[in-house]
C-alpha cells in the first residue's frame, strides 16, 4: 500500500511539472506575441506620424508658395507704379 501511494505521489508530481512546463511555454508565447503586436502598434504610429509630417510640410510648402506669389505680384505693382509715377514727373 505504500509503495502505490509514492508511486500516485510521483505520477501526480511529473503530471504537475508537465503542467508548469506547458504553462511556461503557453506564457513565452503570449508574452511573445504581445511584444509582436506592441511593435506593430508602434510601427503604425510611426506610419502615421509619418503621413501627417508629409501632410504638414505640402500645406506649409503651399502656404509658402503662396505667400511668395504675393510678394512677387506686390513687387511687380510696385515697379510699375514707381516707373508710371518716373513718367509722369518726366513729362
Amino acid at each position: 500500500m505504500h509503495e502505490g501511494q509514492d508511486m500516485v505521489k510521483a505520477l501526480k508530481g511529473k503530471m504537475l511539472m508537465c503542467d508548469v512546463a506547458y504553462e511556461q511555454q503557453a506564457q513565452q508565447a503570449m508574452q511573445q506575441r504581445k511584444k509582436q503586436i506592441g511593435k506593430d502598434i508602434e510601427s503604425h504610429w510611426v506610419e502615421v506620424e509619418k503621413q501627417k509630417m508629409v501632410e504638414y510640410d505640402e500645406k506649409m510648402r503651399a502656404k509658402l508658395e503662396q505667400e511668395y506669389k504675393l510678394k512677387q505680384a506686390n513687387a511687380k505693382d510696385i515697379s510699375e507704379q514707381l516707373e508710371s509715377f518716373k513718367l509722369n514727373f518726366i513729362k
